[in-house]
């Protein structure tokens, strides 16, 4: 369902009115913040630093100038358009928080027959040799020196630098309309991690055809760690610098004032983009507005190749007229006969889709750790299903269905979060399992450190592959400097029992130097991380590698009693073996 601006306002238990009375901060709504901003005053002063061209499309590397909160910005910016372009669409680029300008993006762009801008928003940043320039003057702007104040409210959020990056990013768009060989009424943009979040602000723009945003769906300050389903009974208050951020800047408080189409792209496991937190922004756009979602199962901060397309036909349908998307895919979950938990899942233009994959988890609130099991899915009348087995029935379970077409688009459905109790006679089938993996699914249930968060399209790693090692055993495989994990320790069916040894195999015929990570609370407050250092000598065969409690150390010297309530297992590299498998993890009892 979908919710208007009351219903967002009642959700953060706003009263607008009385708290601008009783609080220092100014309290508006996301209108009123962008009402005294003027993206086409003020002349551009272009300077133009190089000009070149190359594959077909034409560069320029500039500076064009900003005017915000009455201070004068000089805004770093990369400009291409195919060569000879004549009213083309374009597209415009906002990096990430440790990113910049990026000329892929734009190579990317023009051979797909668009103009694109890539611009610098966060100011000065490590090794970054070009950047906007902001005047002293601004308190706000330079990533690098905000002091972890960016969300600024006093006297109101235009002091903010969010603010200020996402009027950048209008004055860019002014900029990109005055370019000759620009279709100003065909321009989109796009996002990553803190320029995803960015999006949200700049699509109010309503010279933006189409957006997309990824990982950043906003919910940062006040709830960004408390779980959507089972909080905690104490949380602290919201404060009324809380109120005026959620009110005006925050993401979340977009959506309703948006008009153009929206895509949102993350992974299931991303500590920016929380994915229960991401349907709740989804949510709130206007039901006329067409908004889709995609997510790479068990990443952070990535996008899967199987993703790799979605953005760029994103904008070929809204900024070339190119083939209406599917609506998202729908997920229901019911009890069967036999009260097991079965999800449906029904797809729009089901004859052309390619594939459908559909994931489960259990019990755990925490999106960060939350471990995704595949659930077979088998074709059934126009639609598909999958049984749902779990090991408590009054617990929550959590289910979503990605569907792959023939085109290249890859869609979520919606998320199903319940308790399979609260359905009827739900019944509790799952048994639990000292293995953890064995190889005779693929990769499993496991997953890397993010190896890439932009989705070029054919340039997305893919740091973990099916391998077969000695005797033809299955396992996984993984690059050079990827970092194995999986939340499997934090699902109750693969808990390590009370005081039991991990153990797994490798084969290995150069010899590795690794480290075996075990952490509970995984990217929450209160994290605790153990660590185990492994030395093998190469030689052929497999080689086992048994841990104990006691091998493992935290950073002050102390060993766990147990791995009970660990919830993520990683080991890291980088790996010398390019041949490198691992397979059979295990936890073996004492």
């Amino acid at each position: 369902m979908k919710c208007g601006v009351a219903c967002v306002l009642a959700g953060l238990g706003l009263a607008v009115l009385a708290i601008a009375e009783e609080t220092k901060p100014e309290m508006l709504l996301p209108p009123d913040v962008w009402r005294t901003y003027d993206p086409d005053a003020g002349e551009f002063n272009e300077e133009v630093l190089k000009r070149w061209s190359e594959k077909g499309a034409d560069y320029k590397e500039v500076y064009f100038s900003a005017y915000i909160n009455g201070q004068t910005v000089r805004v770093y910016g990369m400009y291409a358009a195919p060569t000879g372009a004549k009213s083309v669409p374009a597209v415009m680029h906002l990096h990430g928080g440790g990113q910049t300008v990026n000329k892929q993006w734009l190579e990317a762009w023009t051979e797909r027959g668009y103009a694109c801008l890539s611009c610098n928003c966060h100011g000065v940043w490590e090794n970054r040799e070009r950047y906007t320039i902001y005047p002293d003057a601004l308190k706000q702007g330079n990533h690098k020196f905000a002091g972890g104040k960016e969300m600024a409210t006093t006297p109101s959020v235009r002091e903010s630098s969010w603010y200020i990056w996402s009027a950048v990013a209008r004055r860019a768009l002014s900029y990109v309309r005055q370019q000759p060989q620009v279709d100003r009424e065909r321009i989109g943009a796009f996002g990553v991690s803190m320029g995803g979040t960015t999006i949200w602000s700049f699509a109010l723009d309503s010279r933006l055809k189409a957006v997309c945003a990824i990982y950043g769906c906003g919910w940062n300050r006040y709830y960004r760690h408390t779980p959507k389903y089972d909080p905690p009974k104490k949380i602290a208050g919201m404060t009324a610098d809380d109120r005026a951020w959620m009110a005006g800047m925050a993401p979340e408080a977009y959506p309703p004032y948006i008009k153009c189409p929206v895509l949102f792209l993350s992974a299931t496991n991303d500590n920016h983009g929380n994915m229960d937190r991401a349907y709740d922004t989804l949510a709130r756009m206007p039901e006329s507005v067409e908004v889709r979602q995609a997510f790479t199962p068990r990443f952070c901060h990535h996008i899967g190749a199987d993703f790799d397309q979605d953005l760029v036909l994103w904008m070929d349908t809204w900024l070339k007229g190119g083939p209406s998307w599917p609506k998202s895919p729908v997920a229901k979950v019911a009890l069967g006969a036999d009260g097991v938990p079965v999800i449906t899942v029904t797809a729009d233009k089901p004859a052309d889709v390619e594939h459908v994959a559909i994931y489960y988890a259990v019990e755990n609130a925490r999106v960060v750790s939350r471990n995704w099991r595949n659930a077979a899915a088998t074709q059934a009348g126009a639609g598909w299903q999958a049984s749902l087995p779990v090991l408590h029935a009054d617990r929550y379970l959590f289910a979503f269905a990605n569907v792959r077409y023939k085109s290249g688009v890859h869609l979520s459905s919606n998320q199903e979060a319940l308790v399979p109790s609260v359905l009827g006679n739900a019944k509790a089938t799952d048994t639990a399992s000292t293995v953890l993996y064995d190889g005779t699914d693929g990769t499993g249930m496991w997953a890397t450190l993010s190896p890439s968060t932009d989705p070029d399209p054919g340039h997305v790693p893919v740091p973990l592959r099916p391998a077969r090692g000695p005797g033809e055993k299955p396992g996984f495989a993984v690059n050079q400097h990827a970092s194995p994990l999986t939340y499997q320790p934090a699902d109750p069916k693969y808990r390590a029992p009370a005081g039991a040894a991990l153990s797994f195999d490798i084969a290995t015929t150069t010899g590795e130097e690794f480290t075996v990570t075990l952490s509970e609370n995984y990217f929450m407050p209160g994290q605790t991380t153990c660590l185990a250092k492994v030395t093998l000598k190469g030689q052929p065969g497999w080689q086992t590698v048994t841990l104990a409690p006691a091998d493992f150390k935290d950073k002050a010297g102390a060993a766990p009693t147990g791995f009970e309530h660990c919830d993520m297992l990683q080991l890291t590299g980088p790996w010398k073996d390019r041949s490198i498998v691992f397979t059979n993890f295990r936890w073996l009892a004492r």
